[in-house]
């Protein structure tokens, strides 16, 4: 992306999101503090590009070059701004200065600032946590900052202790992964000490952590004071209805047991389920298409890095039209809905319960970064609608999967290639690449994809039918700038 096509990028996009943020340095008028606030939110929850000298499109009657006023509209505030920086703690590195970019027939420039997503610990500006809303910021009470802390996987719930007998333990999972491990001692307790799934107390006593416990207890449900079971819904129709009478489909079921036990006692009864077929009102049976390794790795994907914290189970709901899969706690890490499958994690928020699942005979994760990947692999080849991945903000702390039950028309597939190399697409576009001229035909189409959120609709401000937009909702702007490569 060159200069003059990121200038135009720039001035295309509809509306401030998530990821992105205009600000002029016009007055102070607290700007500055506004400014490291968001900084704080962005880095605090995906990450995200503070566009420094540009006005935003929804507050300005201007348009295209006209909304630019550079950063020399106010050299003194962004001097103070670059000072002001390091009044967040932690420190965040390498974010300024900014990245300068001139401005074809004007002698101005406008800073584009780089928000990484902080992988260790919450920032602060003032002693105050904010996180990042679809428009604007939030700041963190005392308890959501606990809360945010494990769902986000700074804390690692994996790890903390518990008080559970260690013979409580001694099952026949443990004696597989013992055995499994070559370890001929059978001393349960110097066993998990040494391998990290017990230590000390603050007393000198050594107790199991709550991944050992999930590991190998028969009944770790009942032992812990979370919930770690997986509950299976299956509906009537494409929508789950709350009123005199659920259009549930018999009872939920619950599948609890040790963690390699859950994970395959769950691919075998939700597969199972599926393999019948789903009836449906009028009476008929819907197969299901979804490839089985699909719904196997977004299983096991939910198992493994789910967060063990909050008190909530994992929920796989099966409709006509589609499974979801959804487990408590957002992306950890440096993941975003942006990058997930394509970027490595730097880290698991489960790592002791990852790394002693990988020691299982069979094990059920590789720990090669193949589950979403794979996901995304198999649904193309059977022409189906890639997965979907709902997070914060539309879920406060969950992740949701969601697996498509119907093939992809020829159309998605115009749209969604157009999409990667454009980002965004109006009405008029869409209607020139599917050869539709019916303006209320590819309308519908539009709003059905944006219903599945396999399209983000970007509405203006002043409501202008004309000027909505459309785009993928893994591309978000933050990505889109290619930051690695523009400084």
């Amino acid at each position: 992306m060159n200069k003059k096509e990121l200038v135009d990028f720039i001035l295309q996009i509809p509306s401030e999101t998530r990821a992105i943020e205009f600000k002029r340095l016009g007055s102070r008028n607290e700007v500055i503090d506004k400014i490291l606030q968001t900084i704080v939110a962005m880095a605090n929850t995906d990450g995200g590009t503070i566009i420094l000298g540009v006005d935003d499109l929804e507050k300005t009657t201007k348009m295209g070059l006209d909304r630019i006023y550079g950063i020399e509209e106010n050299l003194e505030l962004f001097d103070e701004l670059g000072h002001s920086v390091k009044k967040i703690i932690p420190p965040i590195s390498n974010i300024w200065p900014p990245q300068l970019v001139q401005i074809d027939g004007k002698e101005i420039r406008i800073g584009l600032l780089y928000i990484p997503k902080v992988i260790d610990n919450f920032r602060s500006f003032e002693n105050h946590v904010y996180i990042r809303q679809e428009k604007g910021n939030k700041m963190l009470n005392p308890q959501e900052i606990v809360h945010f802390s494990y769902i986000k996987g700074f804390e690692r719930a994996d790890r903390e202790l518990v008080d559970v007998e260690f013979y409580l333990l001694k099952s026949n999972y443990y004696e597989s992964w013992r055995k499994k491990r070559g370890i001929e001692q059978d001393d349960i307790e110097i066993i998990l000490e040494k391998t990290g799934l017990a230590r000390k107390n603050n007393d000198g006593k050594i107790l199991p952590t709550r991944a050992a416990t999930m590991l190998f207890s028969e009944f770790p449900s009942d032992l812990l004071d979370t919930k770690c079971a997986i509950r299976v819904f299956q509906y009537n129709g494409n929508l789950e209805t709350i009123s005199e009478t659920l259009n549930l489909i018999g009872n939920p079921k619950t599948i609890g047991g040790p963690m390699i036990k859950q994970i395959s006692d769950t691919h075998e009864y939700v597969l199972n389920l599926l393999r019948t077929g789903i009836r449906v009102p009028s009476g008929f049976v819907t197969q299901f298409r979804v490839p089985e390794r699909a719904i196997k790795e977004a299983i096991t994907n939910a198992v493994i890095h789910r967060d063990y914290h909050t008190k909530r189970d994992i929920e796989i709901k099966i409709f006509e039209d589609r499974i979801e899969i959804e487990n408590p706690g957002l992306l950890p890490f440096n993941i975003t809905p942006s990058n997930i499958g394509i970027e490595r994690s730097l880290g698991y928020r489960n790592d002791l319960l990852v790394k002693a699942l990988r020691e299982f005979p069979d094990p059920p994760n590789l720990d090669q970064n193949e589950g979403v990947r794979a996901m995304r692999q198999l649904m193309h080849e059977g022409n189906l609608y890639p997965p979907i991945f709902l997070t914060y903000p539309i879920l406060q702390d969950a992740t949701r999967v969601v697996l498509f039950n119907e093939k992809a028309p020829r159309e998605w597939d115009k749209i969604s290639t157009y999409l990667g190399k454009n980002k965004y697409i109006a009405n008029k576009e869409a209607r020139k690449i599917l050869l539709i001229q019916d303006t209320a035909k590819v309308s519908r189409l539009l709003n059905l994809w944006t219903k599945k959120r396999l399209l983000t609709k970007i509405v203006p401000q002043n409501g202008s039918k004309r000027n909505v937009r459309y785009r993928l909702p893994s591309q978000d702007e933050k990505i889109l700038f290619a930051s690695g490569q523009n400084k």
